[in-house]
């Protein structure tokens, strides 16, 4: 691409932005902005890091001298649109995978100053840019201390969500349950960041500290605001523990299984959609399976190298007669 065009993809992204930021659009514009934006992925790359030096400055550049004088580079991701979509990733840096096994978490100090703390079996590419920091996080969870780089902004790409952010603290979590297209939920607990799910939503949506938001493949991003005792609850995996309030038994399950060796192992629908509230050691599944016995009234078992959770037996008639 040509520099004028570039220039010219990024004074329109400026404008745009610069026009938000005054006001709501009138839907004739917010159907043009969304014609712009799905019309080619650098258009949405400009887009998304015009809003990212937006959030992070706190208020908008005047439109002429934005327009005169781009300040935002090239998006290091190609066709982030169409690959979103695809569920493909195109012309994607190698960069460094980081991982976890089970039961380990992982901070890693970024090259930056950010940081990143791994989750219990996570994979998580890096790739730093002189025009951005690109992540791809493949599995599993993680957190993102942000340091502040307007310059280059900070994008984690995981299913079908894109997250951008410059100076915050935010959360990433995939889905765990084993299915294709699960959700991808978002948690900001400092700063703003920018959620978009590249579908039929390609327009980035705002969240600011104490928000939450799911992205589903079907649905686009869903919205929520977040207390502070349930996001300290949702990030207690950071130290060794589980916190379930209101998750199903089957639920509780599969996560403590990204953390030991001993599956919890459920055989009964019915004992499955049990409730369980309460903080657990992650590493310590045969613990928990005795307590939520105990308080919902099952029978646990050691099977093989699990540990069984079912309904309790009815008792047995002894044998005689029946009576008439």
């Amino acid at each position: 691409m040509a520099k004028v065009d570039r220039d010219d993809i990024d004074a329109t992204a400026a404008a745009w932005v610069v026009r938000e930021d005054r006001g709501p659009l009138a839907e004739a514009e917010r159907l043009e902005r969304d014609r712009w934006l799905a019309a080619s992925s650098r258009h949405f790359g400009a887009y998304a890091r015009a809003r990212a030096v937006l959030a992070w400055s706190g208020r908008a550049s005047a439109p002429a001298a934005a327009a005169r004088r781009p300040r935002w580079p090239l998006a290091v991701a190609a066709s982030l649109l169409a690959v979103l979509a695809a569920g493909a990733w195109l012309a994607w840096p190698q960069g460094t995978l980081h991982q976890t096994g089970r039961g380990q978490i992982l901070r890693i100090a970024l090259e930056d100053g950010s940081t990143a703390t791994l989750d219990a079996d996570t994979r998580l590419r890096v790739h730093y840019g002189a025009r951005g920091r690109e992540l791809r996080l493949l599995r599993g969870t993680a957190l993102f201390d942000v340091a502040p780089d307007p310059d280059r902004p900070f994008s984690v790409e995981a299913g079908g969500a894109r997250v951008t952010a410059v100076g915050t603290r935010f959360s990433v979590g995939m889905d765990r349950l084993g299915r294709t297209a699960g959700p991808v939920e978002v948690l900001v607990s400092e700063g703003v960041v920018d959620v978009a799910d590249g579908g039929r939503h390609p327009v980035p949506a705002r969240l600011q500290a104490g928000m939450r938001a799911l992205v589903r493949p079907t649905a686009g991003v869903e919205i929520a605001p977040v207390g502070e005792q349930e996001l300290d609850q949702r990030l207690m995996w950071r130290e060794g523990m589980l916190a379930f309030n209101g998750d199903t038994l089957s639920v509780a399950a599969a996560r403590f299984r990204h953390y030991s060796d001993i599956p919890i192992l459920i055989d009964d629908p019915d004992v499955g959609s049990r409730r369980v509230v309460g903080l657990y050691p992650a590493a310590d599944p045969v613990g928990f399976a005795r307590n939520v016995a105990l308080s919902l009234g099952l029978e646990v078992q050691q099977v093989g190298d699990g540990i069984r959770l079912s309904a309790p037996r009815a008792p047995q008639r002894p044998p005689g007669r029946e009576l008439q």
